[in-house]
């Protein structure tokens, strides 16, 4: 993959590609959550993101379907640019996700973070109960949205401007 400028911690963010990169993680059974800015779409409204977050199925086989799956989109651990893989001191793979450690990475469509603890979430199994389904056109099944009291809780818990802007609109019931 070749780098850009964009690519660089603190840079323009690449362009976002969240279907084929959605795809790509269904086509290889990896079971997730997904949550942050993305999410909130399940909820009827959209706002732009740099990002798409996951919140993985903490299984090794999980983690072993995940690890293909990001080998073809190309994923590489962002903010790392600099170093030799050697020189990371967590390195993504099955091991760094059994551990229970969080991924920020850039793959072919954008930006991926691989997130296993969030402040204001509940273990993966209590996420993955009060989900929302959504079918997304381009990819091949359903996929699973943080429910709308987990993602109030999530971005009560991060606290950022645009939280507390999607804070007020969860809140206040729009979308559907």
């Amino acid at each position: 993959m070749s780098r850009t400028a964009s690519d660089e911690p603190g840079g323009t963010p690449p362009i976002l590609e969240p279907i084929p990169m959605l795809e790509t993680l269904v086509r290889h059974q990896v079971e997730f959550v997904l949550i942050g800015g993305f999410s909130l779409a399940a909820h009827g409204f959209v706002r732009g993101t740099k990002d798409v977050d996951i919140v993985p199925l903490p299984s090794r086989a999980n983690f072993e379907r995940l690890m293909a799956a990001l080998d073809e989109l190309e994923a590489v651990q962002r903010g790392f640019e600099e170093f030799r893989p050697e020189e990371i001191p967590v390195q993504l793979g099955v091991d760094g996700l059994a551990e229970g450690r969080s991924f920020f990475l850039l793959t072919k469509f954008g930006w991926l973070d691989v997130l296993q603890f969030v402040e204001g979430a509940s273990d993966y199994e209590e996420l993955r109960t009060r989900t929302v389904e959504r079918d997304l056109p381009g990819v091949s099944r359903p996929v699973w949205f943080a429910g709308r009291d987990d993602l109030i809780s999530m971005k009560r818990a991060a606290g950022r401007p645009q939280d507390l802007v999607d804070l007020d609109r969860l809140e206040a019931g729009e979308g559907s």
